[in-house]
């Protein structure tokens, strides 16, 4: 662990957690744009005939993918995306859950994978959090 910007900074485990993302998202991303029906269908959720905000998410996740090998090359030069990654599926975690205890109070169903998502990204969003240095400064 070295020091950067007054912040401990741990470049090995950043270097890891990119590591383990870029396999995953680049995987789920090609999967995603690829065959989203067939994909969404899998987690209980039908698509209709209108594919397309399915192909653009699955587009965001493997941009990640994309990204994180710049990250797991130059941890440094890309703590923005640990940034970004804690805010986006922090964000996601807050709407699914909204949405989805919102649906149920209702009385309608949320295909479980709503809350399988939701926890795997609840615990990335707090892992990428505790992962970048919040002290920064310019």
């Amino acid at each position: 662990m070295t020091k950067h910007l007054g912040q401990d900074y741990d470049e090995g485990k950043i270097r890891r957690a990119f590591r383990v993302s870029v396999p995953s998202a680049l995987a789920l991303g090609f999967v995603m744009v690829c065959w989203p029906v067939w994909f969404w269908a899998l987690l209980g959720i039908d698509l209709g005939d209108a594919p397309y905000p399915a192909i653009l998410y699955g587009s965001v996740i493997l941009g990640v993918g994309l990204a994180s090998i710049g990250g797991m090359r130059a941890p440094r030069s890309h703590l923005g995306l640990l940034l970004f990654l804690a805010c986006y599926k922090g964000a996601a975690v807050v709407f699914l859950l909204g949405h989805g205890v919102h649906a149920l109070l209702e009385g309608r169903h949320v295909p479980v994978a709503v809350w399988i998502i939701a926890a795997l990204w609840l615990q990335q969003a707090i892992s990428n959090a505790r992962l970048y240095p919040w002290g920064l400064r310019e």
